[in-house]
């Protein structure tokens, strides 16, 4: 038995060295393969002119707004509008009992036939005393006292009239109509109730195109937004909602007259046309205002621009369809595009879809954006 593993033994360590001297043989034979590029979306460093913009954020009101009351105290009697309602200038609001207002008119109308007549009577008596004065037969003081009573008859008549004009303007009061165009707020007062001349707002009214945009900026840019809005009106973009889609075009109005000292910003006003009213009073919306251009700037899609630890930086491919990272500087960015003064060229690629699995020297095939998402899901 130790005969027999003694003679096995040296054909062991003879199999055990043909196993060693042929596998670095098969190791050379199998090189290992290149992983495959990495699907991203890419896009160019453009250069054009962008405008120079402010970001800033305010509030929608109301350009105009009317508190009705009425001008005459009576009795309401009907109401023509609604809660929420839109109404153009002129527009019958509420009626007021008319019916006093009526009367007092026909009583003045019959108090200006009584004095017409006396006045009639006085100028008859005064042409008289002029020819009784021509004959010698009566005297001048006669003669003052008939035209003293007919320029007081006079006084009396105009007095008349102008009482009848003023309740003609009080009868007229007694129906309320919009002193402006727009939407009607909560009916406050209900017909039955009686009122006074001017006490209690009866509803309110908002101008609802165009509105007035009030927003704050920070009080560096006092000094360009004076210098560009002395040039030509600066125009804003207005974004009443969170996709920020469909900017609403306002132009800047006015500048408050003083910094607030507490928050150091200033107040500006601006006003954009509402005809689908996409702007309402009260609404929150973000704005760009835009205060120059400049010329043959460098810009990249926004996505493009990704975050590190020592700042900002994009994927830049190179000729050989490998990736770099480089750093670049941000001049002013937006919704879509990036402006760059720092860190690309004009004509570069930068990745804007796929930079999650890249690193530098990674190479990748650009391929369209759809593709793109797709590789990233």
């Amino acid at each position: 038995m130790e005969s027999a593993s003694r003679r096995l033994a040296p054909l062991f360590f003879l199999g055990l060295l043909t196993l060693v001297g042929c596998s670095p043989e098969k190791s050379e034979n199998k090189a290992p393969s290149a992983p495959p590029p990495v699907l991203v979306a890419a896009a160019p460093v453009a250069k054009k002119n962008i405008p120079l913009t402010i970001q800033a954020m305010g509030n929608a009101e109301s350009c105009h707004t009317v508190a009705v009351k009425a001008r005459v105290e009576g009795e309401i009697l009907k109401t023509h509008v609604t809660d929420g309602q839109e109404v153009q200038q002129g527009q019958p609001l509420f009626d007021l009992d008319d019916r006093p207002y009526q009367y007092r008119l026909k009583q003045l109308k019959a108090n200006l036939d009584r004095d017409l007549a006396l006045l009639e009577n006085a100028r008859t008596r005064e042409q008289r005393q002029v020819v009784l004065n021509k004959q010698n037969i009566s005297s001048e003081e006669a003669l003052a006292g008939l035209v003293a009573s007919r320029q007081a008859a006079e006084a009396t008549v105009a007095a008349d009239r102008a009482a009848i004009s003023d309740g003609e303007l009080q009868l007229q009061f007694t129906r309320i109509t919009a002193p402006i165009t727009g939407m009607t707020g909560r009916i406050l007062i209900q017909p039955g109730n009686i009122i006074k001349a001017n006490d209690g707002i009866l509803v309110q009214i908002q101008q609802m195109d165009p509105m007035c945009i009030s927003l704050t900026v920070a009080e560096a840019h006092l000094a360009a937004i004076r210098a560009n809005h002395a040039k030509s009106p600066l125009t804003l973009e207005v974004h009443p909602n969170r996709e920020n889609l469909n900017p609403v075009a306002a132009t800047l109005l006015s500048l408050d007259n003083a910094v607030d000292r507490q928050t150091g910003t200033l107040r500006l006003k601006a006003q954009a046309p509402n005809p689908d009213r996409r702007l309402w009073p009260g609404l929150f919306v973000t704005l760009a205002l835009k205060l120059t251009e400049r010329p043959d700037s460098l810009v990249i899609p926004t996505r493009a621009v990704q975050t590190g630890s020592a700042g900002p930086f994009v994927y830049v491919i190179k000729s050989d369809k490998s990736v770099e990272t480089r750093p670049i500087t941000i001049g002013n960015e937006d919704r879509e595009e990036t402006l760059v003064t720092s860190g690309v060229a004009a004509g570069e690629s930068v990745v804007t879809v796929g930079q999650w699995r890249l690193k530098p020297g990674v190479k990748v095939e650009i391929t369209q954006p759809a593709d793109a998402e797709q590789e990233k899901k």
